[in-house]
C-alpha cells in the first residue's frame, strides 16, 4: 500500500518497471487509477517491508 506522508493513501503498488536509472513503481487506487512513481530518494521515503507500506512525496510533475 502506498501513502502520502499526510496519511492519505495513494492505492496498491500494482507492477514495477525496471529501467536504465531507476524503477517505477505503478500505483493503482480502487478506482483503477494509476500513478506512476519513480523509485527515487525525493519520492519514496520510507518502504516497511514486513507491514508492505511505502510511504511516499508526491514532487511537483506527479500531484
Amino acid at each position: 500500500m502506498c501513502i502520502l506522508k499526510t496519511g492519505r493513501y495513494l492505492g496498491k503498488v500494482d507492477d514495477v518497471f525496471k529501467t536504465g536509472s531507476n524503477d517505477v513503481y505503478v500505483v493503482k487506487d480502487e478506482l483503477g487509477k494509476q500513478i506512476l512513481l519513480p523509485a527515487i530518494k525525493d519520492v519514496i521515503k520510507n518502504v516497511d517491508l514486513e507491514n508492505k507500506k511505502i510511504i511516499v512525496n508526491l514532487i511537483e510533475g506527479l500531484e
